[in-house]
């Protein structure tokens, strides 16, 4: 049981068609350590990514894009400056040719090019906030779409901001700041959260999606034979709009943050909470956690409001007590 969580709380939660979850690790408890602190930007971090190289890459709100180099197995403290954008950077991919993209309050698309240099050209007013392999979308609500299947100017228009995206078997899902989930092609809608619908992800070991929102819910969701989502599990998951949702490249974990200024670790297997990383128990953000990227199957950077970046490692007891 998650000892931060009041009864109140948990009391809140409700489920969609599926047995309660326990607050419990099957795979035994879950102890997690402040490898690293990584500062440098001033002001907010929005997002974190890894590059072709094996580098951590942070998008400040000051409109910074860094490039935390890996030496062994720690970062290198001394960030480099890739890019400067005239307005805080909210999102990152890294490009299969070791590039990078990212989009920009201002509503530009960056574009940092292996050899250093970089270029940004407008996509959305009012900013971009997802870039992706499969389209762009951002505050104009416009989808543009990059598959090859697509035409490369086709678009499609939603009600509100679109904050992320996924692309499933049937084709490509937004979220969106109305709480809804649309799919682009099919044209279907559901309502998935109060406020925005923050991350979009593939549940790792099952044949089901998830969400987290404005309402700090994390929401499991499968298929029905019409393509359209049904919710199966609702879970309370923060206590405060949840930004984040990852999972860990082992497929064991999926890790979720928030304004609360937490950091969630749930079981995928079990979906039961396997350990909150907050302060004062850990070490962790005074502000809001807004990124997350898994450095390693054990290893996750956070980053959030304070400008700081941390690196944490994750392992069971009888892990640690092997070593």
């Amino acid at each position: 049981m998650d000892p931060t969580e009041s009864k109140e709380r948990r009391g809140q939660r409700y489920i969609c068609g599926m047995p309660p979850v326990q607050d419990a690790n099957s795979a035994g408890p879950l102890v997690v350590n402040l490898l690293q602190t990584l500062e440098g930007h001033q002001g907010a971090v929005y997002d974190l990514c890894l590059d072709g190289q094996g580098a951590l890459v942070s998008a400040g709100g000051d409109g910074l894009l860094v490039q935390w180099p890996r030496n062994a197995e720690a970062f290198n403290s001394q960030g480099k400056a890739l890019a400067k954008a005239g307005s805080p950077v909210f999102s990152l991919r890294a490009l299969p040719d070791g590039g990078l993209e990212a989009g920009t309050a201002g509503g530009e698309l960056l574009t940092v090019m292996e050899d250093g240099d970089w270029q940004g050209e407008m996509h959305h007013e009012g900013g971009t906030y997802v870039v992706s392999a499969w389209g762009t979308g951002g505050a104009d609500g416009r989808w543009v779409s990059r598959l090859p299947e697509t035409p490369e100017t086709e678009w499609r228009q939603f009600e509100g901001r679109i904050r992320c995206a996924l692309r499933g078997e049937t084709g490509v899902l937004v979220g969106t700041s109305e709480g809804e989930i649309h799919h682009v092609g099919a044209g279907w809608k559901v309502k998935a959260h109060e406020g925005a619908v923050r991350s979009l992800l593939h549940w790792p070991g099952k044949a089901a999606m998830a969400s987290v929102g404005g309402d700090g819910r994390l929401c499991i969701w499968q298929a029905q034979a019409s393509g359209k989502w049904s919710c199966m599990l609702s879970i309370d998951a923060h206590k405060g709009a949840a930004y984040r949702a990852l999972p860990s490249p082992d497929g064991r974990w999926v890790a979720t943050c928030s304004r609360d200024r937490s950091i969630a670790i749930w079981n995928a297997e079990t979906l039961a909470l396997a350990l909150r990383i907050a302060r004062p128990v850990q070490p962790g953000h005074m502000r809001s956690v807004n990124a997350l990227c898994w450095t390693s199957e054990n290893q996750l950077a956070s980053a959030g409001d304070d400008g700081r970046i941390l690196i944490w490692s994750l392992g069971t007891d009888e892990a640690t007590s092997d070593d």
